[in-house]
């Protein structure tokens, strides 16, 4: 969604005074919250059956924090680096989520897999190709930087523990989420990202295949 600045001031009367700024509303906060809490659940129920640990109660408590994280430091971390880099550029940037696509989440859960479309950051503002393509890029680019990290953590970490199985869920994880979205088809974020700078679309779901390559093959 895109409009002009002079519609955004319209509809943000601080606009002029933030602009550049980073900077959540009442009903960001409250979306991404929400979000946050049902792709928890989800992400609970799908690991429900997985014994980490031999106590039952710390298994689920271990489950309820791996599932905070993953969901954190992926889902909610793409959005978030979509939103301040749009931010960066004078835009108005906010994410919504999307109540359907939460009950979808919600309801293969029990089926033992996620299919989720959570929400997305909505952005108005004078936004050309060149800035959509960056802003665009934030998002994949968050998730490869964090399968990465998880990936060289994973090293350091007792096989076995449930430190390393949440280690290689958000190496895993994170790299599917960063191909996915660089499918080159609207609306994901690789067709905004080829359109702008194809031979860097072309290196970036480069990264993201090795990456995820290498998580399969050895974490997972």
């Amino acid at each position: 969604m895109r409009d002009s600045v002079e519609d955004m001031r319209r509809v943000d009367p601080e606009y002029r005074a933030r602009r550049g700024k980073i900077r959540f509303s009442k009903t960001e906060v409250l979306h991404i919250t929400v979000a946050i809490a049902v792709l928890s659940a989800a992400f609970s129920i799908i690991m429900r059956n997985n014994r980490i640990v031999s106590d039952q109660t710390l298994n689920i408590v271990y489950i309820i924090i791996i599932s905070l994280i993953l969901v954190i430091f992926s889902f909610l971390f793409h959005e978030l680096g979509h939103k301040f880099v749009a931010q960066r550029y004078n835009a108005w940037s906010e994410f919504r989520a999307y109540p359907g696509g939460l009950i979808i989440a919600l309801m293969f859960s029990f089926f033992g897999f996620l299919f989720a479309a959570p929400g997305a950051v909505y952005i108005r503002g004078n936004i050309n190709k060149r800035t959509n393509g960056i802003i665009s890029l934030a998002g994949p680019g968050v998730n490869f930087v964090i399968a990465g990290a998880a990936m060289l953590l994973s090293l350091v970490l007792d096989p076995g523990s449930p430190a390393h199985y949440a280690v290689r869920m958000l190496a895993y994880l994170n790299a599917f989420l960063g191909l996915f979205n660089m499918i080159p088809v609207p609306p994901f974020d690789g067709s905004k990202i080829a359109a702008w700078n194809i031979p860097l679309y072309v290196g970036a779901a480069a990264i993201g295949v090795a990456e995820l390559a290498i998580t399969w093959l050895y974490l997972m």
